[in-house]
C-alpha cells in the first residue's frame, strides 16, 4: 500500500512526499475528500513509509511491518473509528488514543494515529483531540479523515495542516474496478459513471442489480408526469424500500445496499435532462446509451422547469439528510415531479 499505489491524488500525495524528503511532517493532519477516494489507502501508505525498516520514508510493502501497517495490526499504529452500531466518536476514544500516543514506541520511534470519519466527532472528542494536537507526546503523528471540515472546530482545524483529495476521475474509477476488483469492463464502465468519483460508493454497488434497478426506474419516470396517487405511491415505496442484502459480487460479503442509493439514480436522471436540453446530446454523460427515450422525454422540456425539478431532487436529498420521513419526503417530491408546471409557456 505504498503511495505508487493509489491512483488519482497527485495533489495529495505530492505533498505528503514532499513533507517526507526534507523530513518536515506536522505532526497533525487532516485528510479531506469524500468517502472511498483514498484517505485512507494514503494514510496507511504514510505509515508504512514512517515505520518501515527496510525502505525509510517510502515502505517496502513486504517486509513483517509493511504487511502489519497494510492490516491495520501495527503496535505502533492505532486506528479509531465509530464503534459498531455508534453515530459518533466519543471523547472515551479520544482518551484511549491519547494514552496510546503517550506510550513509548513497540518497534521504531513513532506512534501514529488515524481518526477515521473525523467529521462525527463530538463536540467533547474535539475538545480532548485539541489537546493532543497542541501538545503531541513525543514523535506522534495524528491523521484525521474526514469528508468535510465543517463541523470541526476552528482551533482543531488551524493547528491540522489540512490534505485535500479529489474525486476521481471516471476513468481512474473505472481501471481500478477492472484492475484491482474484477470487474468486468461493462460492469466497471456503468458503475464508474454512477461513483460521483468514489472507488468506495461504486464498489457499494452490484452491478447485476444496479443495471436493473436503474432500467426499471427509468421505465417508471417515464411514466411519472400526470400519472395517478396510487402508482406516485407504489414507486415511493419502492425507492425507500430496505434491500439490503449479501452482496454475490464482493469478496468481503459485506452488508452493502443491493443497488445502491435509489434516489442517486433520480438525481442523475434529472441532471442528464437538464444537461440534454442545454447541451444536447453531446452533453449527456450516464445516459448515452438512452438517448431516444432522454429526447423524448425532454420534448418541449425548458430550462427553467429543468431546473425545477432538479431542484426538488436536490431539495428531498437534503431533507432526509435531515431525519426526513423517508416515505413522506420521496412521495412528495414524485407528486410534485409528476405535476409539471402547468404555467409553463
Amino acid at each position: 500500500m505504498s503511495f505508487a499505489a493509489i491512483e488519482g491524488q497527485p495533489a495529495a500525495l505530492s505533498t505528503l512526499r514532499n513533507a517526507l524528503a526534507v523530513e518536515r511532517l506536522a505532526h497533525a493532519y487532516l485528510f479531506v475528500g469524500l468517502s472511498g477516494v483514498g484517505k485512507k489507502r494514503t494514510a496507511l501508505a504514510l505509515a508504512q513509509a514512517l515505520l518501515c525498516p527496510e525502505q525509510a520514508g517510502t515502505g517496502c510493502e513486504t517486509c513483517a511491518t509493511c504487511r502489519a501497517v497494510a492490516d491495520g495490526t501495527h503496535p505502533d499504529l492505532n486506528l479509531v473509528a465509530p464503534q459498531a452500531g455508534k453515530t459518533t466518536l466519543g471523547i472515551d476514544q479520544v482518551r484511549e488514543l491519547q494514552h496510546f500516543l503517550s506510550l513509548q514506541s513497540a518497534r521504531g520511534n513513532r506512534k501514529i494515529g488515524v481518526i477515521e470519519d473525523a467529521q462525527v466527532l463530538t463536540p467533547q472528542a474535539q475538545s480532548s483531540l485539541l489537546k493532543i494536537v497542541e501538545e503531541p507526546p513525543g514523535n506522534a503523528l495524528l491523521i484525521l479523515l474526514s469528508v468535510s471540515a465543517a463541523s470541526l472546530s476552528r482551533p482543531l482545524l488551524s493547528r491540522c495542516q489540512q490534505v485535500r483529495f479529489a474525486a476521481l476521475p471516471p476513468a481512474t474509477v473505472e481501471l481500478l474496478l477492472v484492475q484491482q476488483h474484477a470487474l468486468s469492463a461493462a460492469e466497471a464502465h456503468a458503475l464508474a459513471l454512477y461513483s460521483r468519483g468514489s472507488i468506495g460508493r461504486a464498489l457499494s454497488l452490484d452491478a447485476g442489480v444496479f443495471t436493473e434497478e436503474r432500467r426499471h426506474l427509468l421505465d417508471a419516470l417515464e411514466q411519472l408526469e400526470g400519472a395517478p396517487f396510487g402508482r406516485v405511491s407504489e414507486l415511493a415505496e419502492w425507492l425507500v424500500a430496505d434491500r439490503t442484502k449479501k452482496s454475490r459480487t464482493r469478496t468481503d460479503r459485506s452488508e452493502r445496499p443491493a443497488g445502491g442509493d435509489r434516489l442517486e439514480l433520480i438525481l442523475s436522471w434529472y441532471e442528464e435532462r437538464l444537461r440534454y436540453v442545454l447541451l444536447g446530446q453531446d452533453g449527456v454523460i450516464r445516459y448515452a446509451d438512452c438517448l431516444p427515450v432522454l429526447a423524448q422525454a425532454t420534448h418541449g422540456l425548458g430550462v427553467e422547469e429543468a431546473l425545477r425539478q432538479l431542484r426538488l431532487v436536490y431539495d428531498a436529498i437534503r431533507a432526509l439528510g435531515r431525519n426526513a420521513n423517508p416515505r413522506l419526503a420521496v412521495e412528495d417530491l414524485l407528486l410534485q415531479l409528476a405535476a409539471r408546471a402547468t404555467d409553463e409557456g
